[in-house]
């Protein structure tokens, strides 16, 4: 039987978890074309939690309760509301707008909020070589910046801003919720259960959001943007799985590089498989996520 090293196992871990996350953008731009974003993000976090739930419930065993304290399940419920309900409704509002290929940069942002929030709040230092990397991703963003606002039609820097708000606003939500999970982990939960807790917590809180604006509504099964839906929700929840699981065989220094690719696969796959009317891929859309990809990756090393 052929062998496969840990090394070997979590690059390929890895690259799936970024493909993964990347085809959640292709689909979610898909089915937006005709479809809600709130039912997007409904179907999506369904998705998360039927696909998670089995195996918590098989590889553990009752109490279920047991496999939290307090604390963690606090934790790992505010991370998905975070992470998972406001910041995949605004990153999912901003494909709709603007587009995969230029929302997919902006979103990779993160990790400069998620360095300034462990700075502030878990007491780590600023380096030299983090600050290297926040550089390089503002440059990227500069630049999409740009093509944002050839795309959109904006006239302003204003109007360019209010564009990007959507995104960035995501980028923020999604940079604390590594916060959480670390106070979650650090109390002993796994991660796996701790998954469940947050699509759980994210989904419970969407459907309260919805029945306070009063817009829940049946979603149509048979309706082609319930099928990308469903789509983005397997690749997003596929993507969860392998990057945890390459966590868990290869190091960090291996498997967060290979993680940001993510940006740079939704260029690719946006100029390969979605029409021209609904993504403007550029040469400067792609040199941007690059940059990007390398300053996130900088970032991701040195913490």
């Amino acid at each position: 039987m052929l062998e496969v090293s840990d090394w070997v196992l979590g690059a390929m871990l890895a690259v799936i978890g970024s493909v993964g996350f990347a085809g959640q953008f292709l689909c979610i731009r898909l089915g937006t074309e005709q479809g809600e974003v709130t039912d997007a993000v409904l179907v999506v976090l369904f998705c998360n939690v039927a696909l998670v739930a089995p195996p918590v419930f098989l590889l553990y065993e009752p109490p279920y309760t047991a496999l939290f304290t307090p604390v963690s399940f606090a934790s790992f419920a505010a991370a998905g509301i975070s992470g998972m309900f406001v910041a995949r409704l605004l990153m999912f509002r901003s494909i709709e707008a603007i587009g995969a290929n230029l929302t997919s940069p902006v979103i990779a942002s993160n990790v400069i909020f998620a360095t300034v929030f462990a700075v502030v709040i878990l007491d780590e230092r600023l380096t030299a070589t983090h600050f290297a990397g926040i550089v390089l991703i503002v440059a990227g963003l500069a630049v999409v910046s740009w093509e944002t606002a050839a795309s959109s039609g904006a006239r302003s820097l204003r109007e360019t801003g209010a564009t990007l708000l959507l995104p960035l606003f995501a980028a923020l939500c999604i940079g604390v919720e590594p916060i959480f999970v670390s106070l979650g982990l650090a109390e002993g939960s796994g991660i796996l259960p701790g998954v469940l807790v947050m699509a759980s917590a994210a989904t419970v809180g969407f459907v309260g959001y919805l029945v306070w604006r009063r817009s829940l509504r049946r979603i149509s099964i048979r309706s082609r943007s319930t099928a990308w839906y469903v789509a983005g929700g397997v690749s997003t929840t596929a993507g969860f799985l392998a990057y945890f699981a390459a966590l868990e065989v290869a190091p960090v220094v291996l498997v967060m590089p290979l993680l940001q690719l993510t940006p740079l696969l939704v260029v690719v796959l946006s100029a390969l498989f979605l029409p021209r009317h609904l993504e403007r891929v550029t040469w400067r859309v792609g040199a941007s996520a690059l940059v990007v990809v390398v300053g996130a990756t900088v970032v991701s090393l040195s913490g």
